[in-house]
């Protein structure tokens, strides 16, 4: 699906990118288009932090809501063998 992008540009460019885009028997929005490709490609590809980077100081700084020093209990498998079964004979 395509979208529309709207940009200012000054009125010598706006000519200059007609002649190019005449010279290439093309149109100025895929001249464009070819130099936002350019563009995307030599970028550091995009990674979100997770929400754990996010408030990563939360946790960690001395004295925050992690700062037991216990580490992350979930990921020890003999902790978590039996979470989430009922127990037996308990209210």
């Amino acid at each position: 699906m395509l979208e529309t992008l709207s940009l200012k540009v000054s009125k010598a460019r706006k000519a200059r990118l007609r002649a190019v885009a005449a010279a290439r028997g093309t149109t100025v929005t895929r001249v464009i288009d070819a130099a936002l490709d350019r563009v995307i490609a030599e970028a550091k590809p995009f990674e979100a932090p997770s929400c754990y980077d996010l408030i990563a100081d939360v946790f960690e700084a001395p004295g925050g809501i992690g700062a037991s020093g216990i580490g992350d209990l979930s990921t020890n498998k003999r902790r978590m063998a039996g979470f989430g079964r009922k127990k037996r004979g308990g209210s």
